[in-house]
């Protein structure tokens, strides 16, 4: 029987590793990409089980993708059999009230939340929540971390309704 505490431990794993400026899609911040393309109510929801996401972008779900993979490694590195795992959603909000006074003159950009939660088959959950400032991506602002990204980008592109 998976442990709580060590859910917890992978949920706050998800979330730190989530709104860090590691988190790229072809060298662009996802967070960043992820506003972008996020409805008008600024919400985003990622399953990183069956890898899908609302709103339903190409780079939405490169993104949850990328953190399922992450997710499965976490799991095994503390033990946790990936099947005990009924759901794992990693939410965001755009444009949220300040959350924090911890981020309040950091950095710039509009403050987002983030919350992950895992649920295992017994129903038991574990939450984890980041916080942070980002600005929506624009296109040709940002270097980016991977020579050619932006061709790259190109090709995932699903612009905002």
């Amino acid at each position: 029987m998976v442990s709580l505490k060590k859910l917890r431990h992978i949920a706050g794993g998800l979330a730190g590793s989530f709104t860090h400026r590691n988190n790229d899609v072809s060298g662009q911040w996802a967070l960043g990409l992820l506003y972008l393309e996020a409805p008008a109510d600024l919400r985003v929801q990622l399953n990183l089980l069956d890898h899908t996401a609302m709103p339903s972008t190409r780079i939405a779900e490169q993104v949850a993708r990328n953190y399922g993979a992450f997710l499965r490694r976490a799991a095994i590195k503390k033990g946790v059999r990936f099947e005990e795992l009924a759901d794992a959603k990693v939410d965001l909000s755009f444009n949220t009230a300040p959350p924090l006074s911890g981020i309040a003159g950091i950095f710039v950009g509009d403050p987002f939340l983030c919350k992950v939660t895992l649920t295992l088959y017994d129903g038991r959950i574990a939450c984890a929540e980041g916080v942070g400032r980002c600005r929506r991506h624009e296109k040709g602002r940002y270097l980016g971390r991977v020579p050619g990204g932006d061709a790259l980008l190109e090709s995932m592109w699903t612009l905002p309704e």
